[in-house]
């Protein structure tokens, strides 16, 4: 069994459970909870289902071309991810999480109708397709993974996940796709996956790196080896958390390409 397999079935059995009233924390989720205790907009909640990955993990019906990653699923919404929500209803209805997720429920009805464009996954989709040169490129050409997959409705505070369990939940599943480059966008990443994480840094470029030519001056790229040999490409800037525009991304995989990475 390949471990997307494993770690999909892991996550279908724990929010079935969920589904069904119970509350489940065993090990090894008891520490990964733990890892991250954020206060305020930053408190996190077990009253919506946990949401470890969108897309389609198995390729059942579309084989991943991108792999990205976030922090956490972001702010709970009673009305869709409460056990009477709507989404807890989809779920229900498609027979798994895993099925559910491969829907594009964050880019339909009833999250568009309610809440309209969701910047995020939209945003996330458009590198991905500008990665890969194809404007068709849909939900689930891309996979998004969780760092911590609890809801908070911010980030308020240092998140530790311990490494093995990343290793576990995130690069072992990861490893089973055929994908060169993990992208992640946003200030914390470099932080996280040299210190928390204790990747192998692999390259920098930018700003405390080497130039590259980009024109955002506050923008730096950091680069980690996984332990499958694929690589982790971080990328921050001043004043947003979102991926490249179409010339930056130009620039960043010539730079990739001219490093050998």
């Amino acid at each position: 069994m390949s471990s997307r397999t494993a770690i999909g079935g892991f996550w279908d059995a724990h929010i079935r459970s969920w589904l069904d009233g119970a509350d489940p924390l065993p090990d090894p989720l008891d520490a990964w909870f733990g890892s991250y205790s954020g206060r305020g907009l930053g408190a996190v909640t077990r009253d919506g289902f946990v949401e470890p990955f969108q897309g389609d993990l198995g390729g059942h019906e579309t084989e991943p071309r991108m792999v990205l990653l976030g922090l956490n699923p972001g702010q709970y919404l009673p009305d869709l991810q409460a056990r009477d929500g709507l989404f807890a209803e989809e779920i229900r209805a498609a027979g798994s999480y895993s099925a559910w997720a491969r829907s594009a429920p964050y880019d339909r009805d009833p999250w568009l109708a309610r809440y309209g464009p969701n910047r995020f996954y939209r945003g996330r989709r458009g590198f991905t397709r500008r990665w890969l040169g194809d404007p068709a490129a849909g939900y689930n050409d891309m996979l998004l993974w969780e760092l911590y997959p609890w809801h908070s409705t911010a980030v308020v505070g240092r998140m530790s996940p311990p490494p093995h369990l990343i290793r576990q939940f995130v690069w072992d599943p990861i490893a089973d796709i055929d994908v060169r480059y993990v992208f992640a966008f946003g200030a914390p990443w470099a932080q996280l996956a040299e210190s928390d994480l204790k990747l192998q840094p692999a390259g920098v470029f930018g700003r405390g790196g080497r130039d590259y030519g980009s024109t955002v001056a506050s923008r730096s790229v950091r680069v980690f080896e996984l332990s499958s040999r694929q690589l982790l490409v971080t990328e921050s800037h001043a004043g947003s958390a979102g991926p490249p525009s179409t010339d930056e991304v130009e620039r960043l995989r010539d730079a990739l390409v001219s490093a050998k990475l």
